[in-house]
């Protein structure tokens, strides 16, 4: 029984270590072991600096009076600004070409859109990240995250539920992650490019496809993957050798079918499991969807194709909601691929009402899959939900006290780190067909997605409900601890006896 010393201050990570040592106390974890566990291996923090470009930005009505008469300048705007989600722009070098200018008192007039200030660029530097939590199951695997909320213990978090994931999963990878503290809707492609390179730079001696092997996270994707691995690429006179350094990348430089909407659909195959456990049709049930990234989008997309009503969306900008059911392909059209909506929101789409986000949690429905942020879920969000099951799409999106309310409603969970675990998954497939030089179909990348996602489910519902049983698909004997537990903790159990494992049958080197 692990012996508590002086009280710490409660966090993020130490919430989620109250589930890692209630699961430890239940497998009567070795001492050894649980103290390699509760600290990650490594924590890398440090500074990235980058060269901003001129910006124009907005005047406000007292600031503009001077300049009511100033003239409209021309310039191609495709080519000399690019818009930026917070209203900016970034006034790139070409944009003296071809342009007929005016300036007065550094302020400039774009056609239609009003008066800007010019801002000169200047040098600036952010906080990064990278945190390598285990290794003994394989290489540090996660995700990189770029968000400006983003913070030492977080990192730690979603780096140690990387190595519960992994082992859950099965798959031979450690846990890992990291990031920078930026608000990328601030910044311009170039910048961000510039960023990453640097970033990437710092970490060179660090990464590898057998060392530590990113993917990505909250506003990063394929594009950021292919930066990242030219930079540790670069040089390499084998460079086709190293694409395994980074997963999640595009298909034409050796990113896997599937791997896009990989966690969305890993999210339905534990959403079908619990229904067909439940003796319940999915056609007609209505879902609610907080966060229509790309884990959000790919589920949403994913139910609707198979008869659900997806009837309230919620993300960082705004909440829509339709009784009827929302098009969820016409949805996924205006968020992702409109380029006049630079937020991505779903805020706008016609054809639904906008409602509040307090009102979103209150929408009648079956299942609510939370995949935006963490924390999302807290005591009083759970007790307004009107739902059967609560399936985490994101990285801790219940926190400790909506889970209990959630449990006293009788409402089902679905954890976290078996319900997104189809990313990681296809991450290792990809890293496979990288290492053997071949490309999978999506039908045998899914295939192979849908046994692992569905034997592992099947185990922790198991180990939960203390029924151990061997089928042709999965063998939940060795896991199960004589007692019934909450999915979480079951997901917990499978993982730490996965990990303990390879200590006890390897031993410490010395």
């Amino acid at each position: 029984m692990r012996k508590d010393s002086s009280p710490k201050k409660s966090t993020i990570y130490t919430e989620q270590l109250e589930t890692f040592h209630r699961a430890a106390d239940l497998i009567d974890m070795h001492p050894r072991v649980r103290l390699e566990l509760e600290e990650p291996d490594f924590e890398h923090i440090f500074y990235v600096s980058l060269d901003l470009r001129d910006r124009l930005v907005p005047l406000d009505d007292e600031e503009a009076g001077p300049f009511k008469d100033l003239p409209a300048s021309s310039m191609k705007a495709g080519v000399a600004l690019e818009p930026l989600a917070n209203g900016d722009f970034v006034l790139h070098r070409r944009a003296l070409l071809d342009a007929d200018i005016t300036v007065r008192e550094g302020v400039i007039r774009i056609p239609k859109r009003g008066l800007f200030k010019m801002v000169k660029g200047e040098p600036r530097k952010f906080k990064a990240y990278r945190i390598q939590h285990n290794q003994v199951r394989g290489p540090y695997k996660g995700g990189i995250r770029f968000h400006k909320d983003v913070s030492l213990d977080l990192f730690k978090t979603l780096a140690a539920e990387m190595t519960w994931k992994t082992a859950i999963a099965d798959i031979p990878f450690g846990g890992a992650k990291g990031g920078i503290r930026i608000d990328p809707q601030a910044y311009s492609r170039e910048e961000m490019e510039h960023l990453t390179l640097r970033y990437m730079y710092k970490l060179k001696n660090l990464m590898g496809p057998f060392l530590d092997i990113p993917a990505p996270d909250v506003n990063t994707n394929g594009a950021i993957m292919a930066i990242m691995m030219r930079q540790f690429t670069d040089g390499q006179r084998t460079p086709h050798a190293f694409r395994g350094v980074v997963t999640g990348k595009d298909v034409r430089i050796g990113g896997s079918e599937g791997r896009l909407k990989a966690t969305g659909q890993g999210v339905v195959y534990c959403i079908e499991e619990w229904a067909r456990d439940r003796e319940f049709s999915l056609r007609g049930a209505r879902v609610l969807v907080q966060g229509f990234g790309n884990v959000g989008s790919a589920a949403a997309e994913i139910l609707y194709g198979m008869g659900a009503k997806i009837v309230a969306v919620n993300d960082a900008n705004g909440t829509i909601h339709s009784d009827e059911g929302l098009d969820v392909d016409a949805l996924v059209q205006y968020v992702h691929q409109n380029p006049d909506n630079l937020k991505k929101t779903v805020l706008g789409f016609p054809g639904a009402a906008a409602i509040s986000k307090a009102d979103f949690w209150k929408v009648d429905a079956d299942i609510a899959i939370p995949a935006a942020l963490g924390g999302e879920i807290d005591g009083n969000v759970a007790e307004t939900l009107r739902v059967k099951l609560v399936v985490e799409g994101a990285n801790g999106p219940t926190t400790p006290d909506g889970e209990r309310v959630l449990a006293g409603r009788k409402i089902d969970l679905i954890p976290d780190i078996i319900a997104n675990a189809g990313g990681v998954t296809v991450s290792y497939y990809e890293w496979l067909q990288n290492q053997r030089m071949e490309h999978w179909t999506e039908q045998e990348v899914n295939t192979r997605l849908e046994r692992a996602i569905k034997s592992n489910y099947a185990i922790i519902r198991d180990v939960s409900r203390d029924r151990p049983t061997k089928t042709p698909a999965h063998d939940s004997r060795p896991y199960c601890i004589g007692k019934e537990v909450d999915m979480r903790t079951a997901a917990m159990v499978l993982a730490l006896k996965r990990i303990e494992a390879h200590y006890l049958l390897e031993g410490f080197s010395q």
